[in-house]
């Protein structure tokens, strides 16, 4: 594929391009570079990632939120599909006929969903949608990437970095001036800022993803963006919050994508992709972990195991 933007590709063609993506980066740096081929377009093996209820959920709400499409949608009602002996409704994918129904959707390339959980995600969008209009005065970039004019949703963009990697990205949605990326999450995790920050931003590696989007607005478009996550609960009431990637969040994901870049482009050039050491490690004791023992010899454990055997030998001397 040759740099530029696509903003019709499909996600099918998106995922089959031979650049390499923030995921792929985040696992030659955390894990190893055998890991990062394994799930990469090099190997020939390489296996679809397995849909689950609530991945779906959450591509079906974007496709809503972000594109206004539900084509690739398909909503399967249990009342058409009772058990054959007792003519029962499922419950969720539980019968042969419903599954059979989900599996042909998945085969015909849509979503399969049921018509209860559909209604549940129309409900969790129309919330997305109100807190948008909320930020109107505090967050007018935002707002106003949301309007018609003022963005464009799943845009794939190919570029060649240093070293001539082709790399790709596909940001959610994409402010027209190119000076803002909004990056939708959804799941069953607390959207409660903070909190976010710290157990999806910082430990699921979103900020070094947010950094390589950057680092691909920077090299297509000649510009700074800034990134933002609109992130949203799965569960009533779809509670929002808008989370962002301060300085030091950007320099460390920046530092993280040159070295995964690096690394990349010498194991793809020797053709060589080593897993994990094959000598014995010895990871440190971090200072916290001394801490709280040497806090526990300083003021004692709750109770004293030597304690408890001083009163068990006097009952047993009480006794005798």
């Amino acid at each position: 594929m040759e740099p530029g933007v696509y903003p019709k590709l499909s996600m099918r063609d998106y995922l089959s391009a031979p650049a390499v993506n923030a995921s792929l980066l985040k696992s030659i740096v955390e894990r190893c570079p055998q890991a990062a081929w394994f799930e990469s377009w090099l190997n020939p093996a390489r296996e679809r990632e397995q849909n689950t209820a609530t991945m779906d959920a959450g591509t079906i709400a974007h496709s809503i939120l972000l594109e206004g499409d539900t084509s690739r949608v398909a909503i399967i009602d249990p009342q058409d599909h009772p058990a054959k002996t007792t003519g029962a409704i499922p419950e969720g994918w539980t019968n042969q006929s419903i599954r059979a129904a989900r599996d042909a959707a998945y085969a015909a390339g849509k979503l399969p969903i049921l018509k209860s959980a559909f209604g549940e995600i129309e409900a969790m969008v129309n919330s997305a949608r109100a807190f948008i209009e909320t930020v109107k005065e505090d967050e007018p970039a935002i707002w106003r990437a949301f309007q018609p004019d003022g963005g464009e949703s799943e845009v794939s963009v190919i570029w060649e970095d240093d070293g001539g990697v082709l790399c790709r990205m596909r940001p959610d949605r994409i402010a027209t001036d190119r000076k803002l990326i909004i990056d939708y999450k959804t799941g069953d995790t607390t959207a409660e800022p903070n909190t976010w920050g710290r157990s999806q931003m910082i430990r699921m590696g979103y900020y070094t993803a947010a950094a390589f989007y950057r680092r691909g607005v920077k090299r297509m478009f000649k510009t700074d963006c800034d990134y933002i996550f609109l992130v949203q609960e799965c569960k009533p009431p779809y509670l929002c919050s808008l989370v962002g990637v301060d300085k030091t969040g950007f320099a460390i994901g920046g530092a993280k994508i040159d070295h995964g870049l690096r690394l990349w482009s010498r194991c793809n050039h020797m053709q060589m992709w080593p897993a994990y050491p094959s000598r014995v490690c010895y990871p440190e004791i971090p200072p916290w972990e001394v801490a709280r023992w040497e806090e526990t010899e300083a003021l004692g454990i709750p109770y004293d195991p030597a304690m408890l055997f001083e009163r068990r030998d006097q009952a047993d001397a009480n006794a005798r």
